[in-house]
């Protein structure tokens, strides 16, 4: 599962596979647009589902901002209005996940697929909620049907393979090295699967990280954020518990809030400070 030279060896040195050159006017205009919407809550007269739905589009800026606060309570606020919004259910049973509070987070995505029987993100985030609490069975079977959705997608691949790993880690690797084959190279994330299979190395997978460089820096911000998410992962499973901490916390770096990897890295590192362990009492 890659090789065992530590990534921080490899990428922790070098600035540019780190942080990305984020302009200021992305996260302005959004501001912006919050400021219009508000106006809009205060000021104008509406109907509930029209209200509701301007509740709704500010939490998802409040949310793509990391003002999680501001966001659920828009959300919170949006159910109220129309309480059948199944996206804003969707989006507080992340932050449910995301603080650890799995129950409350499977009750929230059971209510979306209640309201809509084929919301695929609710299998993946239930899946998630069950992989988080141990129950690996149960998040099988959410995680393979959001995976059978697109099985070109790479991410999919990804997590599915972390929930195998725990019930059977000869057969999660070569079931992930068949799902392999079907990847496209349109996600970045299959860059990631083929270093997980040894195909490339990690100097390799650097050299394809810095081609990004180049581009938009949104979109290598994404890119800086889904790499070290998936290198600590790998070296969480391989019991580098420290270089684990550092890759998720450089994962957090370019505060892409909106995407799994920031929001997972958070997680991760939460339950890691859970399991610390205990300080060795005075004789």
């Amino acid at each position: 599962m890659g090789c065992s030279t530590s990534p921080l060896r490899v990428l922790g040195t070098d600035s540019q596979l780190i942080f990305s050159d984020t302009k200021p006017q992305e996260h302005i205009d959004q501001e912006v647009v919050i400021a219009k919407l508000s106006q809009v809550l205060q000021l104008e007269k509406m109907n509930r589902e029209d209200r509701a739905a301007f509740y709704f589009e500010r939490g998802v800026l409040y949310d793509s901002l990391g003002l999680w606060t501001l966001s659920r309570f828009d959300f919170a606020q949006a159910i109220q209005l129309k309480p059948t919004m199944a996206d804003a259910y969707n989006y507080l049973g992340i932050y449910a996940l995301v603080e650890g509070d799995y129950d409350a987070a499977i009750d929230y995505f059971n209510a979306v697929l209640t309201l809509d029987p084929h919301y695929s993100y609710a299998f993946f985030n239930r899946g998630l909620s069950y992989y988080y609490s141990n129950r690996f069975a149960p998040a099988e079977d959410d995680l393979i049907k959001f995976y059978q959705e697109d099985t070109t997608n790479p991410y999919r691949v990804l997590w599915l393979y972390f929930n195998e790993l725990k019930q059977n880690p000869d057969l999660a690797f070569s079931r992930l090295k068949q799902r392999a084959n079907k990847l496209s190279n349109q996600y970045w994330g299959t860059n990631i699967v083929q270093y997980y299979l040894t195909q490339i190395s990690l100097s390799e997978l650097q050299q394809r990280m810095k081609q990004y460089a180049g581009k938009s820096s949104s979109q290598y911000s994404e890119v800086l954020t889904e790499t070290y998410f998936y290198l600590a992962k790998q070296q969480l499973m391989q019991n580098h518990r420290q270089d684990a901490i550092t890759l998720f916390k450089l994962a957090m770096v370019n505060q892409v809030y909106s995407f799994v990897e920031y929001r997972f890295s958070l997680l991760e590192l939460f339950r890691l400070s859970e399991t610390k362990a205990p300080a060795q009492s005075k004789p």
